[in-house]
């Protein structure tokens, strides 16, 4: 519980401030904590800045994973995990000024992670992929990690665009513009998505 606080706290510290401004002092005040007891539970700084990153990208995949797990169909599996990600972001949208915050010094270190969290899951996808095209959904000649690592630079920019232009529409009003343009590229003539 003290742990979730401290997260919490330092979250919407860093997501405003970004690293290098945010002081463990004014975590702790908002967290209602001793700074002392922050770094009971964070060696450093910089250790409590990446576990916020970690819960993040955790929470993402865990999400993805859960929405997905709830459709039958292949096609809603994917179209359920392109919601999913938009919507995430959406009402985390701190995550995404983490990221934009520390382009430079922790860049890689978060990428690197958000790549295992990636990994970690695409299997998974690749599976409903490849189902799909088994059932005449999706052309075969599509290999589906190159499909898939499209779709997310797909949604990774349009998310990236919104947070910079001021979030000024909401994420899920893509949803529906996203999947038509992706999945024209990808289906078979025959087959036709609802919308």
């Amino acid at each position: 519980m003290r742990r979730k606080q401290i997260l919490d706290a330092a979250t919407e510290v860093f997501s405003i401030k970004g690293f290098a401004n945010a002081e463990g002092d004014e975590i702790a005040k908002l967290a209602k904590l001793g700074k002392g007891t922050i770094y009971r539970y964070f060696k450093t700084k910089k250790d409590l800045f990446f576990s916020v990153v970690d819960r993040g990208l955790e929470n993402l995949k865990d999400s993805v994973l859960e929405a997905m797990a709830r459709e039958k169909e292949p096609l809603d599996k994917i179209k359920k995990a392109i919601e999913t990600y938009l919507i995430f972001f959406e009402k985390h949208s701190y995550l995404i000024r983490i990221f934009i915050h520390e382009q430079s010094e922790f860049q890689k270190r978060i990428q690197k992670r958000y790549y295992q969290h990636y990994y970690e899951h695409v299997n998974k996808i690749k599976e409903v992929f490849k189902k799909a095209q088994t059932l005449g959904l999706i052309k075969k000649k599509i290999k589906p990690s190159v499909a898939i690592a499209i779709l997310t630079d797909m949604l990774n920019n349009f998310i990236y665009t919104w947070q910079l232009t001021g979030e000024k529409y909401s994420l899920s009003e893509g949803f529906s513009l996203i999947t038509e343009i992706y999945f024209t590229g990808v289906l078979e003539q025959k087959v036709k998505v609802n919308r």
